[in-house]
């Protein structure tokens, strides 16, 4: 794709525009009113210079819309009263074309309906003033097409604004869980690590008794283990505050269970958070059994949380979240 400077584009635009003004001022002699056509050259000039010279973006702001607007309005008028009722045709009337371009500029830059607006009143007050035979040689027709072909470019580049806006949307946020992604694994590499800094002594010291341990000694080592399998099967259930109820209640001979089927994917931090604090609270009620804490995908629900024991027909606790 070839991309102009905008810079570029606004310094022809703007040229192409002076030309049509050049055209009035060469033919100063032709005009019975000549204060009228000068006065109308100043004010196209402004109206011109204000339109191409909006900054900054695309639409042009609005108080540059109405100058435009007011002044193809006004150079008609100042026009009609210049020209002589028997001047030929041609380039005294540079003010259609001029009027026209100025009106398309205005519609390219997302105000179509001031741009029609005045070019609706050019082209009324040219035949008024003219009569139908400047219907083809003044140039009012080509006006309408000029400002036509402006509307429908002005549609394509509002489309493909809108489309780049939504491409960066979706790269914006492409970016967002690429990074939010990468955190994650970070995080759950760095718990993972930690965890076997944690498991090292005890595992060493497996080995140097042979697996003779204490009771004591084999409850840590039991922790330990759970703790590994939770770094495995729990993944995004890890928060600091579950994984602390957890270790808690394996403490109080709680057996628990973490398992992460996707059911938090793509939930934001803080709706995952409240989940798992809630989940957390409730597990500091339980004193004994055994606890499932489960990230279901596919349901209406994001977690479910059951409270077993041996000596019971039905759960203690049931949630789902």
């Amino acid at each position: 794709m070839i991309k102009l400077p905008r810079f570029a584009l606004s310094a022809f635009t703007l040229a192409f525009g002076v030309y049509h003004s050049i055209l009035g001022m060469l033919n100063l002699a032709e005009y019975e009113g000549r204060t009228f056509a000068v006065i109308a050259l100043a004010l196209y000039l402004v109206g011109l210079i204000g339109a191409v010279g909006s900054f900054p973006g695309l639409r042009m702001r609005a108080e540059f819309a109405w100058l435009a607007l007011f002044v193809a309005i006004s150079v008609p008028l100042l026009m009609s009263v210049a020209i002589s009722r028997d001047a030929a045709f041609g380039y005294t009337t540079w003010h259609v074309s001029g009027i026209a371009t100025l009106m398309a500029i205005t519609a390219v830059r997302q105000h179509s309906v001031l741009a029609w607006i005045g070019v609706g009143f050019l082209i009324v007050q040219t035949l008024i003033w003219g009569g139908r035979d400047v219907l083809f040689n003044s140039g009012i027709f080509g006006a309408f097409l000029l400002v036509l072909a402006a509307q429908a470019t002005a549609s394509l580049l509002k489309e493909s604004s809108r489309a780049a806006e939504e491409s960066l949307e979706r790269a914006v946020l492409a970016d967002a869980k690429t990074a939010a992604s990468s955190a994650a694994r970070k995080e759950r590499q760095k718990r993972i690590q930690e965890t076997l800094r944690e498991a090292l002594p005890i595992l060493d010291m497996i080995v140097d008794r042979k697996g003779e341990l204490s009771a004591a000694e084999r409850f840590q080592a039991a922790l330990k283990e759970h703790e590994l399998r939770d770094q495995i099967r729990g993944r995004a259930l890890l928060h600091p505050e579950l994984v602390s109820s957890t270790r808690a209640a394996r403490t109080r001979g709680v057996e628990v269970q973490l398992l992460d089927d996707g059911g938090l994917d793509g939930l934001d931090e803080t709706s995952r958070r409240e989940l798992l604090t809630r989940v957390a609270r409730e597990l500091t009620n339980i004193d004994s059994g055994k606890v499932l804490i489960r990230a279901v995908s596919g349901e209406s629900w994001r977690l479910t949380m059951a409270a077993i024991r041996k000596d019971t027909d039905r759960p203690d606790l049931f949630l789902r979240l």
